[in-house]
């Protein structure tokens, strides 16, 4: 069974930073003495607009490295290994959306340091963005860790067929161009394998 798409706009508050994910980020050791009050962060959550579009689909294992996630064949023997004992996936894509770009674009111009700074808390932001995406989809199902494409051997030109599988350009408003990345910038894709009961 193919379940519809599930949209939803998360709201910032509900998104919990990794500390030690923004000290990774900002090149500090971990727990450092550091300040996270500054105000380009405070300036770009207020950019920040979190969307996430998700379809759960029966997985298909095919020949002897061939997944299939409801968007195609691709071979990949690490994803393969990770849906082992799995029958169904969640394909899903988030992202913190445009706003966020042009705030990091317009920091770029104007404070380097600034810039550095805000670029690394929302890498940090999506991420956590992808982990509260995760939490909603699964709800009490054991899953597995989620893969995106890109990772392993899991070819980063499934990125296409993952979007349009969720519908991200129109729900979400992510865009791919000839080099496979994903606009905005700030965007996650990934499969997250249910395990059987």
């Amino acid at each position: 069974m193919i379940y519809p798409i599930d949209y939803r706009v998360i709201p910032v508050s509900e998104l919990e930073l990794n500390k030690n994910e923004v000290f990774a980020r900002l090149q500090a050791s971990r727990g450092a003495d550091l300040s996270l009050d500054f105000e380009c962060v405070k300036e770009l959550e207020k950019n920040i607009l979190c969307k996430y579009s998700a379809v759960r689909v029966p997985l298909k294992f095919e020949g002897v490295k061939g997944v299939n996630c409801g968007f195609g064949t691709v071979e990949s023997e690490n994803l393969r290994k990770n849906l082992s004992g799995c029958g169904e996936v969640f394909v899903f894509a988030v992202t913190l959306g445009v706003g966020v770009d042009r705030f990091l674009n317009k920091l770029s111009l104007t404070s380097p340091a600034n810039h550095f700074i805000a670029d690394a808390f929302a890498s940090a932001y999506a991420e956590s963005a992808a982990d509260k995406a995760e939490e909603i989809m699964k709800g009490s199902l054991k899953c597995r860790p989620r893969f995106s494409p890109g990772y392993g051997d899991l070819a980063l030109s499934c990125q296409k067929n993952v979007l349009e599988l969720v519908n991200a350009q129109r729900l979400l408003g992510v865009s791919l161009n000839k080099s496979l990345l994903m606009t905005p910038t700030k965007t996650i894709t990934a499969i997250v394998g249910i395990e059987n009961d």
